[in-house]
C-alpha cells in the first residue's frame, strides 16, 4: 500500500474511532475541555504517524498509546505539580481501558454488572458517567483526591469488564 493509501486508511480509522480515543482521553484527564485539545493533539500525532501504523496490527491499541503520551504531555504543561496524576497512576488507567469495542451483548448485561458493583463504586460511575462529573469534582463530594477517585474509576471498570466477560461466557461448570 502506498503512503497515501496508508495514511488515508488510518485517518478513516481514526475518524471511525474517534469518540472511543476521546473517552479514553476523558478517563485519564477527567477534564473535557482538556479532552477536545489532546484529542487534537492526538489526531496530529496519528496522522505525522500514518506511515508506522502496522495494517495489521490494532488500530486502537495505537492510536490509545499515543493519545496516553499526549495526555503526559498535556498535564505537564497545562497543569499544576500537585493536580497532576503520576505517570504509574496514568499507566495503570491506560492498563484498564478496555480495547475491543462494546457490542449489544455487552450492553444487555452492562446493567446486571452494574448491579453487583459496591455502592460507593457505584456512586461514583453514576456521578462521572451519568452526571458527568469530573474526578476533581466527585473528589470534593466525597472528600477524596482526585487521583483516588480514578483509581475507583479504573477498578470499577475492571470490575464490570470481567462481569460482563463472566455473563457473556454462560455459566461455570
Amino acid at each position: 500500500m502506498n503512503v497515501a493509501a496508508t495514511q488515508q486508511q488510518v485517518l478513516q480509522l481514526f475518524v471511525r474511532h474517534q469518540a472511543r480515543i476521546k473517552g479514553f482521553i476523558v478517563s485519564l484527564l477527567g477534564d473535557f475541555a482538556t479532552a477536545e485539545d489532546v484529542l487534537q493533539e492526538t489526531f496530529l500525532v496519528v496522522q505525522h504517524k500514518a506511515e508506522s501504523f502496522d495494517q495489521d496490527g490494532n488500530f486502537i491499541a495505537w492510536a490509545f498509546q499515543i493519545a496516553r503520551f499526549q495526555v503526559m504531555k498535556a498535564q505537564a504543561q497545562h497543569q499544576r505539580a500537585a493536580e497532576r496524576f503520576s505517570d504509574a497512576v496514568l499507566e495503570a488507567l491506560a492498563a484498564s481501558a478496555p480495547v475491543e469495542p462494546f457490542d449489544e451483548a455487552k450492553l444487555a448485561v452492562l446493567p446486571g454488572c452494574l448491579g453487583k458493583l459496591a455502592p460507593q463504586a457505584r456512586r461514583i460511575v453514576d456521578l462521572f458517567y451519568q452526571h458527568e462529573h469530573k474526578p476533581r469534582e466527585i473528589a470534593q463530594l466525597l472528600d477524596w483526591t482526585p487521583a483516588a477517585v480514578s483509581v475507583a474509576l479504573s477498578r470499577a471498570r475492571t470490575f464490570l469488564r470481567q462481569c460482563i466477560e463472566q455473563q457473556l461466557a454462560g455459566p461455570q461448570p
